[in-house]
């Protein structure tokens, strides 16, 4: 809190915080630069991202993975202000194959919704911060294209994709769709995120964040500290991914603790508690008086590595996670 007002005050100080259109396109010039789209779009949060890839559609149906965020913790409001309907598909580790997708696009009979959207995560949360292979982001971008379907990708943690695949910004997108991407997760910046996609997109997509009421103003210092963390701490992210690989390797040998180590690929660790969510609530309360802070989601206990974790955190995590364990 102490360097957001450091930050707020220093906005004032450099006219920013009044001045804000100067700074904005330079934030926005830089992600597309990284990112080889058209257009884009900025939002205060992530949440509004969400909301906006819904209204632009032609079509009613939109595809996704069963435990996708936009489904569980966003009020419905897919179905109350974008009037869409969902279809839920279960994916490996959070990840949709391109067989499951291309069987529910093509429905002859008229009693069926018609698919207008096809939605992915990458990396995917639930899915444990797993990342699409490129050869299945491949053969989905093929269907969306071959179908005429924009996809769109939930990309809040495409940092962290990128950090750990030797692949371009440009293999991640889709020809025809959009991506979110989130300048706190990962990057440490108080809040701020943007929505890309073609031209005409954006400008339906300004038009309805307007109508939601989503315009801020005075946001220089939100893109200033969005900016810095775009430019200074996507080189770092690296670190988060070793730590939690040590964490989930300190952490996979405790007693009624199942961790898939494989699906460790970015910087969560998902650790399954045999005993049911119950425990896991337990548990998790026992960890925060002890100074490890994390979070249960039923019987998973999830753990994210960030720029305020380092090493010897990881290190206090896994000690104090048995400790706990052996109290019992």
């Amino acid at each position: 809190a102490r360097k957001v007002f450091e930050l707020y005050n220093w906005g004032i100080e450099s006219g920013l915080i009044f001045h804000n259109d100067t700074l904005l396109p330079i934030q926005y010039k830089n992600v597309i630069n990284i990112c080889l789209r058209v257009n884009e779009n900025g939002i205060a949060w992530n949440l509004m991202n969400d909301l906006l890839k819904f209204v632009p559609t032609d079509q009613k149906k939109e595809l996704y993975d069963f435990n996708l965020s936009n489904y569980y913790f966003e009020t419905g409001a897919m179905a109350a202000i974008a009037g869409v309907q969902a279809h839920l598909l279960s994916g490996t580790r959070g990840l949709l194959s391109a067989d499951d997708i291309a069987a529910r696009v093509v429905h002859p009979e008229n009693h069926y919704a018609r698919c207008g959207l096809i939605i992915l995560e990458n990396t995917s949360n639930f899915g444990g911060g797993t990342i699409y292979p490129q050869q299945t982001l491949d053969a989905i971008f093929h269907i969306g294209q071959s179908h005429s379907i924009p996809i769109h990708i939930d990309g809040a943690r495409i940092w962290n994709v990128l950090a750990a695949r030797s692949c371009s910004p440009a293999q991640l997108m889709p020809r025809r769709g959009s991506m979110s991407v989130c300048f706190s997760k990962g990057l440490g910046a108080p809040m701020g995120a943007a929505l890309l996609g073609d031209k005409g997109f954006i400008h339906e997509a300004r038009r309805i964040q307007l109508m939601l009421g989503g315009v801020m103003r005075q946001v220089g210092f939100m893109a200033a500290a969005a900016l810095y963390a775009f430019e200074n701490n996507r080189q770092r992210l690296k670190q988060d991914h070793e730590n939690a690989h040590y964490l989930a390797s300190g952490l996979a040998n405790a007693p009624g603790i199942e961790i898939d180590l494989e699906s460790v690929e970015t910087n969560m660790v998902y650790a399954r508690v045999t005993a049911g969510a119950d425990r896991a609530s337990e548990l998790v309360q026992k960890l925060d008086a002890r100074g490890v802070r994390c979070l249960n989601v039923g019987p998973l206990i999830r753990f994210v590595t960030s720029m305020l974790v380092d090493h010897s955190d990881c290190e206090k995590a896994i000690s104090v996670f048995h400790t706990v364990l052996s109290s019992q």
